[in-house]
């Protein structure tokens, strides 16, 4: 019995979709498989990891029951996620650190210190300690430092502009027909002059440091009203864990929230 061309073209079509597309399921078994073997190895190496860091007694990795063995009688768990808090005197000043898990895990550690009084003064006395200990800040942010900044250099732009207005002149032996700064740049001057007033006032500090597993970071901010000076330290291994625990708690904060409305 013979077959046709046009009969035998669709069969061997066929049969070579048939054949690429179980090499394609296979091969996506195979990535699904691999995957899922990572997430277990990366899930084991988490639950197993214990850092020879973290915050005084306390190390990365800690479960609950672990941390709360080595932190003082009076801790207490606040909430639902099992967060710690311990009112502690920290470099001779009083200071509230609440513990927080991702995964069961210790992950960060916030000191949000009473009373920060004068913020910058405190704020550079604290950066000073932390300098001695983990080295030169990674980087630093001054609110008021920035403000002023800008102001210099409106009034820098603003004094070259009338420099040059009066070098031509005297050169040329011309008046200029107009003022040498427009009203654009008297008012962007005006503005941040304005801004850097407000400034030494409100303002935001802030310095971090790195080390091997901590990433430590400073915040003092002064506004009317409200004064605030924190120190936090996060684990660099769990941090990725710590960002996705907070998103969920966010997240359910709001759907609480929400049936309150």
């Amino acid at each position: 019995m013979r077959w046709s061309s046009a009969l035998l073209l669709p069969l061997c079509l066929a049969t070579t979709a048939c054949g690429t597309s179980a090499k394609h399921q296979a091969l996506l078994e195979r990535r699904d498989a691999i995957r899922l073997a990572d997430v277990e190895r990366e899930e084991g190496a988490r639950e197993q990891y214990r850092s020879s860091s973290g915050f005084q007694d306390t190390r990365w990795g800690m479960t609950k029951d672990e941390a709360m063995t080595a932190l003082p009688f009076h801790a207490r768990v606040i909430n639902e996620w099992g967060d710690v808090h311990v009112a502690d005197v920290v470099a001779g000043r009083r200071a509230d650190a609440y513990y927080v898990f991702a995964q069961g895990q210790l992950a960060e550690v916030t000191l949000h210190f009473r009373a920060p009084g004068a913020v910058r003064d405190n704020f550079n006395a604290v950066a000073e300690l932390l300098t001695m200990k983990y080295g030169k800040p990674a980087s630093r942010e001054d609110s008021a430092l920035d403000a002023e900044g800008r102001l210099a250099l409106a009034q820098m732009a603003n004094n070259l502009s009338e420099a040059s207005a009066n070098y031509h002149a005297w050169r040329s032996g011309v008046q200029p027909r107009g003022p040498a700064v427009d009203n654009f740049g008297r008012q962007m001057e005006a503005n941040a002059r304005t801004d850097a007033a407000l400034a030494a006032h409100e303002y935001l500090l802030r310095s971090t440091w790195t080390e091997a597993e901590t990433e430590l970071r400073l915040t003092g901010s002064q506004e009317p009203g409200a004064r605030s000076l924190t120190l936090t330290y996060t684990s660099q291994r769990l941090k990725p864990y710590l960002s996705k625990e907070l998103a969920v708690r966010d997240q359910q904060r709001k759907v609480e929230q929400s049936r309150e409305l």
